[in-house]
């Protein structure tokens, strides 16, 4: 399953009544609404922040969370059973929620509160629709010595579900960064490298487009979760601009804006992309290059660990391609999106104390570690980590291709989206715009009608 196809439009009306909903105190359980230092249990830690003595041991608690066959999460839930449970005396239960209902599922279980769940998962755009139902977490973190020092920049903001104090309602646990892929037999053949300059890319795409069989290009230009966003998210932010600026006002439609759209869109227009991928999401793209039908493609490094397994690629894609970091603009730094899943521990819980218990063994740089280095089973094989120590670690990198110490430079500089109520709209709102570019439609003129659209969403007035 393509990950990114979780961001399934949970509408802002939905959200917004939910809330509404719990911040009127109505709510369909009666909610557990202390704070979390004063429900859990205090005591000895052991080496890994848990308390000794199984103090909660007996108990059973439930994880809202989707695709239960995600590699990563695999490897978690064996281990759950294998090291949590027999450790703590705690039962974990991961509901496998189907992807297309799952951002509605989290937004009503935080907002509703019906305790049927003790955790919850998110991605960092939708933390503000879930940031009312769960616990903030930075008392117990201090109970426990823990803080978020071991995360990157963009991965510590997506913690704060956009809350403006700077609380920690959700933790880290799945993480990437946005990054290239080439096929290393092609660019040796043409004698090229990996692309330092978005410039210097567009030139490679003509190269490759007369001289290879090959797409130049795997695009992605078809509107699906805003998939479409990612590279001229990165590209918008590598040339200086930003989709607001720091008075909350629109901001991509300015000249750096402008630029970064006209070269995202002439690679399609040029046809280094297939005219097909103007209706392309992340599927078509990745399934592009792992056929063996494009040279590059743009994408995030977890996919590395598909191109690179020949039982799930052909064999001359798994020998030849290769992640590097993306392309930036002249004189600027370079800018990847970096996209974080959270956890949190849900207020209408009458579990938290062994969900918080869960939530530390979970997200340990230990446990990731152990998941990062096992090889054991290809179907639970993964170099996801979003710890830096870990994407730092020398065999964590070498028991998965340097792909982690790739990723930990691209979030030294890596950006979020925003975490707002009003992000599904705006992003329909720029998708749409992208996918009409892509089409044919003028870059300025469609940048212009999405930033009318998007202060109108800012305003109230396009609910």
């Amino acid at each position: 399953m393509r990950l990114a196809l979780l961001r399934r439009r949970a509408t802002r009306p939905v959200a917004l009544a939910l809330a509404g909903v719990l911040l009127a105190g109505g709510c369909a359980t009666a909610r557990a609404d202390h704070d979390l230092t004063e429900v859990v249990r205090t005591g000895a830690l052991d080496d890994m922040g848990l308390l000794t003595g199984k103090p909660y041991g007996g108990q059973k608690i439930r994880l809202l969370i989707c695709c239960n066959t995600t590699a990563q999460f695999l490897g978690l839930r064996e281990r759950t059973g294998k090291e949590f449970t027999p450790r703590t005396g705690i039962e974990v239960e991961w509901a496998n929620i189907p992807y297309e209902s799952f951002l509605q599922k989290i937004v009503a279980e935080s907002a509703l509160g019906t305790g049927t769940y003790d955790l919850v998962a998110w991605t960092d755009a939708f933390g503000a629709s879930v940031r009312a139902g769960v616990q903030p977490l930075d008392g117990v973190m201090k109970q426990s010595g823990m803080n978020l020092n071991d995360f990157p920049p963009p991965f510590r903001e997506a913690a704060t579900a956009g809350d403006p104090k700077g609380t920690v309602y959700g933790i880290p646990f799945r993480g990437f960064a946005y990054a290239f892929y080439y096929r290393k037999d092609t660019y040796d053949k043409l004698g090229m490298k990996p692309p330092e300059t978005w410039d210097e890319y567009i030139s490679q795409l003509d190269k490759l487009k007369k001289s290879d069989s090959r797409h130049p290009l795997a695009g992605q230009y078809g509107r699906g979760s805003g998939q479409n966003l990612f590279t001229w998210l990165s590209m918008l932010w590598s040339n200086g601009g930003d989709l607001f600026d720091k008075d909350g006002r629109v901001a991509f439609d300015r000249p750096e804006g402008i630029e970064a759209t006209e070269k995202y869109i002439s690679m399609v227009r040029k046809q280094y992309s297939p005219p097909a991928s103007t209706n392309w999401t992340e599927t078509e793209a990745t399934q592009s290059m792992e056929q063996g039908n494009a040279n590059t493609v743009l994408t995030w490094t977890w996919q590395y660990e598909d191109f690179s397994n020949p039982q799930k690629v052909k064999p001359d894609v798994a020998e030849n391609v290769l992640p590097a970091q993306l392309p930036g603009m002249p004189g600027k730094a370079r800018v990847s999106y970096g996209m974080t899943w959270l956890m949190g521990v849900l207020r209408s819980s009458e579990k938290q104390g062994a969900a918080w218990e869960y939530l530390k063994w979970l997200t340990n740089p230990k446990t990731e570690r152990a998941v990062a280095l096992d090889k054991s089973d290809p179907e639970k094989a993964t170099g996801v980590a979003v710890h830096v120590s870990n994407m730092l670690d020398e065999e964590v990198n070498k028991a998965n291709r340097g792909v982690p110490k790739l990723q930990e430079v691209a979030l030294r500089n890596g950006r979020i989206i925003p975490t707002s109520l009003d992000w599904p709209q705006i992003q329909d709102a720029l998708e749409v715009a992208i996918n009409k570019m892509a089409h044919g439609a003028d870059v300025r003129t469609e940048l212009a009608a999405a930033a009318k659209r998007i202060r109108q969403i800012n305003e109230g007035e396009g609910n």
